[in-house]
């Protein structure tokens, strides 16, 4: 079993996934079922500290975290600390199915949970559930940032909203035609700044990959003032062509 101070230099083609868990059987035993299903185990972990320590200097492409580890930082503190520093799935390990502990792990966007005692197909189904995921996650972010470094060089009105309407991007053009600084048009939905309903039906309703243009639409800036701008709607799609939402593009007067 590949341990944490002799890791190979030689790089590996498996996901490897570090296990934190205080029971030292247990641990071996997860160890164990991981490597016999081809996963790498590239280290583990029985604290806070040392989870930190290993994922920081492992970079392991999951982490299996027992939630009730014995000190002052328990799995869930532990998970807080590592997701601030790294990106990595982390699936919680717990013999206690407590609502209000799940309701506390919610916070750090787990990737799935394996409950004591589990099976060799219950460890399978959320590993593979969560690097689906993981990847997933990835390219949208990975669409996105490709997305935003296009539209912040614009010299027109862009801004990116899902298909639910929440606004994703919102670009230097847009924050000077809207009076509204970006951080806190991101937290809006892009109804918040269209005029009347029917406004509202021309940049959510039809069909998410049609290009849409209209003449005029009625808007209404940070301050409360409503102006009227011609624009184009397109689908905002991925690497894949799947759709993340849509983009607006409007040249300012």
């Amino acid at each position: 079993m590949l341990k944490y101070e002799n890791q190979s230099m030689i790089a590996s083609t498996k996901k490897q996934i570090l296990v934190v868990e205080d029971d030292i059987q247990m641990s071996k035993f997860i160890q164990l079922r991981l490597e016999n299903m081809g996963y790498e185990v590239v280290g583990d972990a029985v604290n806070c500290t040392q989870a930190l320590e290993r994922s920081r200097k492992l970079k392991p492409d999951l982490i299996i975290m027992d939630i009730m580890l014995e000190g002052r930082d328990d799995g869930i503190d532990t998970a807080q600390k590592i997701i601030a520093q790294q990106q990595i799935p982390i699936i919680y390990l717990t013999a206690h199915e407590d609502e209000a502990l799940f309701e506390r792990a919610k916070i750090t966007e787990p990737f799935g949970y394996l409950i004591k005692p589990f099976n060799d197909r219950d460890l399978r189904i959320v590993l593979e559930t969560s690097f689906y995921h993981s990847a997933e996650e990835l390219r949208v972010k990975q669409a996105l940032q490709d997305v935003r470094n296009i539209i912040n060089a614009s010299v027109d009105i862009m801004i990116t909203y899902d298909l639910e309407g929440n606004i994703i991007e919102f670009n230097a053009v847009a924050e000077q035609a809207f009076s509204l600084k970006r951080n806190l048009a991101r937290k809006r939905s892009i109804t918040t700044l269209l005029k009347t309903q029917a406004d509202q039906t021309i940049l959510l309703d039809g069909d998410p990959k049609a290009i849409i243009k209209h003449e005029q639409v009625n808007f209404i800036d940070g301050e409360g003032v409503a102006f009227s701008q011609g624009i184009v709607i397109t689908p905002l799609l991925d690497t894949e062509r799947k759709l993340l939402g849509r983009l607006l593009e409007s040249r300012p007067d």
